[in-house]
Formats: structure tokens, C-alpha cells, sequence
């Protein structure tokens, strides 16, 4: 009992001591925590744009850049009418074509749990008015409206893009769909276009069923329209060819290894892995991500330093001046070991005081940056012929027009920074908290335990 009132009223009696000990002690745990979830944050950020590219369970993508018979140059469907000529184009320039059996044969690697093939493809359509509608200039030409849809392998849902998204109304795909004429779009798509379950969207020629509306992660990589594999081959004039094949290593340990025999299996194909990619993800992703691991890493620990270093000094000037009184407590009988554990005590709840404040300041710190942190924009380079959406631009008409992409191959998108934090992360920030004024205490009972009773009570008046 004497023990702890002997302990508040030495704390009370250093109470400027105590808090400016605690505070530097909670600067420190703060900014651990602010930095750290700032850091998991920009991973999260990188990790959505990764995901909805990828989508669930998918570690490596194989394309191919086209060129030759690989590359089919759009088919064309006619809708003439007496005022005007409709005209959609169902290709995609961008990518080469794939044997199906590439598929079959990379599901067959060692260390790959499952393959699925995709098909790609944009629907272009191009308003062609008749020459007596045609003003000065050419000023009626309708702008070409230009949609993405992806042929999904129905074996493989839960490879590629489709598999990122989360079905918001109506139903998904099933293996029975495979030759029926349904589609699942994407919630913006269906909105936009004022599309619910049992509308019917056209692509190309042909209509298909809303079976189901799916909301997609932000980023490249999204379809506008999601069809059963089988109906896209059909409708493009690819029959029993894919332009993308998405694959899932047996574990992450695996995908370099898997990578390397997909690469010498198909030496003509670009393959892609989800580490490469998120290498290659630049802009202000990558800077903030070097901002928070490293010179916030640097700053914590400096920070932690010297609130350690001052919680020392403060200690150890501490038992400079109470030099008399631990020669007084000495000479009554106390031992350097109870001496110790009273300093030891004193500088674990000025610990604890500074992890309460700083464990507060650093949740606080994370909602700032979740409040205040603009959108960072993310730069996904694509792997060779990827169509990004909205990268493709219609030019010319009438006698059939070209599809270009856009000036980059690259897509930006915007990401809002996170600043997630975990019971792990304060966990640890107490801890440091804590040691440090362990630390301290240790560095004071050292100089305690050194103090012989004759000397200290010479300096009694």
C-alpha cells in the first residue's frame, strides 16, 4: 500500500516531468501509427487497382501482341436503313489470338491450379447518314458509341475480371449458360443505359438477356458486358480461339516458377504476373508509397529515438536530484532492488500515459488522412494489346473504319487513399511506448542503485 501511494505522490509532485516525458513518448507512438496506416493504405490502393484487373484467384495473364493472322481485322454488321446506314464493328486490334488448346495446355503445368480463356472485344458502332443528310462539313456524323465485353469461360468464373466483380442485382452466370443468350453488365453500364434484369442489350447483331448487374472494383481491365464464352467466339468469327488467358498458381511461391514455363510453353505470348504489374504501377501511387515506407519509416524511428532518449535524461536528472531522498530511504532499510522497482514503476505509467495519448493521436492522424488525403492517380501500363477502357478511337467511315488505341498504353485511374488501422498496429505502438519508458526507468535505476547511503546522506542539510 505504502508502495503505490509513495508512487502517486511522486508523480504528482513531477507532474511537468511526467507529461512531458508521456508526450514525447505519444509523439512517437503516433506517428508509428499515422504512418503505418498511411503505408497500408497505399497497398490497399494497389491492391484494388491489381484485383479489379485481375480478378479473384487470378495470379498471371497471357496475351499476345498481334500481328499477322493473329491479329482478324474486325467483322462488320450491316443494319441499312432509307435515311441511314448502322454499322457495328466487333474486334479487338489490340491483342492476338490464342488457341484454345494454349489453354488446355498451360492448365496442365505443374504448379498451375486452373486456366481459363477470355475474349476481349469491343462493339463499336458507327450512324452512317445518307448524303442528303450530310450538312457543310460533315457537321451530322453521329460520334461512333463504343462499348467493351468480355466472353467468359463458364468452367472458370473464378478466373479473370468477372470474378472481381459483386453481383448487385439478378443472378450470375452458370455452367448451364453456356449456350444461352445472356449477359451480366457492369452497374454503370446499367445505369447509363437505363438497363435492368430482363432488358435486352444488343451486341452486334445479336440480343442477349440481362440475367444479372454486377458492381466492378474501379479501375482498367472492367467489361461493360460480360457473355458466355462460346456466344463472343460465335459473334466475333473466332471460334475456338481467346485473346487472354488467366491463370492461378498452386501458391505465390509458384507464380515465378509457373511464369517461366507458361513463357517457354508459349515463347510467341507476353505473360504477365501480378508482382510484375504492381512494379510497373507508377504516378502518385508510387510516390506516396515511397513517402510512407521510407522516409516515414525514418521519421518514426528518429521520432521514437529521441522520445526515448528524452524519457531517459528526464529520469536519470530525475534521480540526480532526488539523491537525498533515496539516501534517506536507504539508510531506513530499502534495498537498491525496491529503490529500482519504485523508479521502474514510475516511468511504466508515464508509459502507459504516453501510448493512451498517442494510441489517440495516431487513430487520429489515420482519419485525417482518410478525410483529407486527395485521390491518387494510378498509371497501369497493359500488357501487350490490352484494351483499356475507353482506349480506343473510331476513325474514318463508310468504307469501314480503323480502330486505333489511344496515345498511351497505359490507363490512369483514381484511387482514394485508405489509411486502414489494426489492432496489430496499436498493439505494437504500446509496446514501443511501454519499452521506451522501460528503457528509461532502467537507464534512472541504474543511477539509483549505483548512490551508497553515507554519500547521499552527506548532502542532507
Amino acid at each position: 500500500m505504502f508502495f503505490v501511494s509513495y508512487l502517486r505522490r511522486e508523480l504528482r509532485r513531477r507532474m511537468r516531468q511526467t507529461l512531458i516525458a508521456a508526450l514525447g513518448l505519444a509523439l512517437g507512438v503516433g506517428l508509428v501509427i499515422t504512418v503505418t496506416a498511411a503505408s497500408a493504405g497505399v497497398t490497399a490502393a494497389q491492391a484494388s487497382v491489381l484485383h479489379s484487373l485481375y480478378g479473384i484467384g487470378t495470379d498471371i495473364t497471357v496475351t499476345k501482341a498481334p500481328g499477322g493472322s493473329s491479329s482478324p481485322g474486325p467483322k462488320r454488321f450491316f443494319s441499312p436503313g432509307a435515311q441511314a446506314q448502322q454499322e457495328n464493328f466487333l474486334s479487338n486490334p489490340l491483342l492476338g489470338l490464342l488457341d484454345t488448346s494454349a489453354v488446355r495446355s498451360v492448365s496442365r503445368l505443374h504448379g498451375v491450379a486452373g486456366a481459363a480463356g477470355g475474349l476481349t472485344l469491343s462493339d463499336t458502332s458507327l450512324t452512317i447518314p445518307a448524303a442528303s443528310q450530310m450538312g457543310s462539313g460533315g457537321g451530322n456524323l453521329v460520334p461512333p458509341v463504343v462499348f467493351h465485353v468480355d466472353g467468359v469461360d463458364l468452367g472458370h468464373r473464378g478466373l479473370g475480371p468477372f470474378a472481381s466483380g459483386t453481383l448487385a442485382a439478378g443472378r450470375s452466370f452458370t455452367s448451364s449458360d453456356t449456350s444461352s443468350a445472356v449477359a451480366v453488365v457492369d452497374s454503370n453500364y446499367a445505369r447509363a443505359r437505363r438497363l435492368t434484369v430482363g432488358s435486352a442489350v444488343t451486341v452486334a447483331d445479336r440480343q442477349f438477356t440481362v440475367i444479372g448487374v454486377i458492381l466492378q472494383p474501379q479501375g482498367s481491365g472492367t467489361a461493360d458486358v460480360y457473355i458466355p464464352l462460346p456466344a463472343a467466339q460465335t459473334l466475333a468469327g473466332m471460334t475456338g480461339k481467346v485473346n487472354t488467358i488467366y491463370v492461378a498458381a498452386a501458391s505465390s511461391g509458384a507464380t515465378s516458377a509457373v511464369a517461366g514455363e507458361i513463357s517457354r510453353l508459349l515463347p510467341s505470348a507476353t505473360v504477365t504476373s501480378s508482382a510484375s504489374l504492381a512494379g510497373a504501377v507508377s504516378a502518385s501511387v508510387a510516390s506516396a508509397a515511397v513517402l510512407a515506407s521510407d522516409l516515414g519509416r525514418w521519421l518514426s524511428v528518429a521520432v521514437l529515438i529521441t522520445a526515448f532518449a528524452v524519457a531517459s535524461l528526464l529520469t536519470m536528472a530525475s534521480v540526480a536530484r532526488r539523491v537525498r531522498e533515496f539516501g534517506t530511504l536507504k539508510a531506513l532499510g530499502w534495498r537498491s532492488a525496491r529503490i529500482i522497482s519504485q523508479i521502474m514503476a514510475e516511468s511504466l505509467v508515464t508509459g502507459i500515459i504516453g501510448a493512451v495519448v498517442g494510441t489517440g493521436a495516431g487513430l487520429g492522424g489515420a482519419s485525417l488522412v482518410r478525410a483529407l488525403a486527395p485521390k491518387l492517380t494510378v498509371i497501369v501500363p497493359h500488357a501487350a494489346g490490352y484494351t483499356p477502357p475507353g482506349g480506343f478511337t473510331a476513325v474514318g467511315h463508310g468504307g469501314g473504319p480503323g480502330l486505333a488505341a489511344g496515345p498511351s498504353t497505359a490507363s490512369s485511374v483514381a484511387v482514394h487513399l485508405t489509411a486502414p488501422v489494426t489492432l496489430t498496429v496499436i498493439g505494437l505502438a504500446v509496446a514501443l511506448a511501454i519499452a521506451g519508458a522501460l528503457i528509461a526507468g532502467a537507464a534512472g535505476g541504474w543511477r539509483a542503485a549505483r548512490l551508497r547511503p553515507a554519500a547521499a546522506l552527506a548532502r542532507v542539510e
